[in-house]
This record gives C-alpha cells, structure tokens and sequence, in this order.
C-alpha cells in the first residue's frame, strides 16, 4: 500500500485500533488469538449495528436522518444493503481507505476466509452464499438516506437494511468502475451519464 492510499484518521476514529496505518472498523472480526481480519465481519456487531442503528465503523450511535450506505450495484438496484449504516465522516474515511470501496480491487480475495475462521473459532459473516472468492468486484456507491428498516433478506437469509425512495438524500459513486470484461462488452456497454434512482437532494 502507497503513502497516498492511507487517508488520515478523522478525529471520531481516534480511538479505534490502528492496523497497517488503517483503522480497524467496529464490525471487524477477530480470531481467537486477537487479531483483526479485515474483510470479515462479526456477525454479532453486525446484526447490532443494524438493529441498534449503530456506526459500522466507529460502533457510535448513527445521527438520524443523516446515515451512509456502502453499497454495490447490485444492492443499489434493490435499494438493500447487507452492509450497516455510517456516520457521514466515517463513510468519508472508508470509501477512501477501504481498497474494494475506492475501486483498487478489480475482483475479491482468491481464497475464501469462512472456512478457516470457522475452524479457528472465530464468527464469520459477510459472504453467505460464499460466491464472491475470485469474483469481478462491482462498483460501490455511497447512498446517503434519512433512514431504514432492518429485515432479514430473503434472498440470502441474513440482516439488512432496506431504504425507501423517499428517504434517499443522494448516490455518489466511488472509485473507478471495475472493467468490463471482454464477454460483458456490448454496444450499449459505453461509458455513459451516472443516474441515481430517485431524486437528488442536500445532506447538508
């Protein structure tokens, strides 16, 4: 990792661990010997966060009306996120240091982590269909919401948050969109105008 892909740590993630000059989010798992795997979630804080309405990142309460979303294209069509919600400035932080977000990562880690937290005694959640080992990484968004309802998603069985329309303050794109593989190529594959599915209004 180069110098000018570690942002600087805002002054609401002061106290969170420090790992590789990144902070470690609150939803983090950890192995039994206590260290931190990034890219697994405890499944325990994540299900908090969602129904507490807690910072995935910081673990803090979330300001209402004013809550972030990591989200990939998928989850945007849906307008589901298997993701919790964020503070404006942790989301800042995340979509700058997290390299899957930033768009630095054009496919997902080769090797699956589940099983080998499993064995450790670790929880493990965050891929329960176990699909995305070696899989092409979408493009992730920020949706910026006034609110949500958590549920358990029918389609993977797991705890997410659904958003309305009408609580969608804006979507911004983040990072560089993954490229096309030579298959997905069509003549309508050119880059074209981003479009968000509702409309756009302040945070502010």
């Amino acid at each position: 990792m180069t110098a000018p892909e570690i942002p600087a740590v805002p002054v609401r993630l002061a106290q969170r661990p420090v790992v590789g000059g990144l902070v470690v989010p609150w939803t983090t798992a950890r192995t039994p010997d206590g260290r931190y795997r990034f890219g697994t979630v405890d499944h325990h804080r994540h299900v908090c966060a969602l129904q507490e309405r807690l910072c995935q990142t910081c673990g803090d309460e979330l300001d209402p009306g004013r809550i972030v979303f990591a989200v990939r294209d998928s989850d945007l069509r849906l307008l589901v996120s298997p993701e919790p919600g964020m503070h404006p400035v942790c989301a800042a932080y995340s979509a700058s240091g997290c390299p899957m977000l930033a768009g630095r990562m054009s496919h997902y880690r080769t090797t699956p982590l589940a099983a080998q937290l499993t064995e450790a005694g670790a929880s493990f959640h965050g891929d329960p269909t176990g699909s995305r080992p070696a899989a092409p990484a979408e493009r992730w968004h920020l949706l910026w919401t006034t609110g949500y309802r958590s549920f358990t998603n029918p389609l993977t069985g797991q705890p997410a948050a659904m958003v309305l329309p009408e609580q969608i303050l804006r979507v911004r794109p983040i990072g560089p969109p993954p490229p096309l593989r030579p298959a997905d190529r069509t003549p309508d594959s050119e880059p074209g105008p981003a479009s968000t599915p509702g409309p756009e209004r302040s945070p502010s």
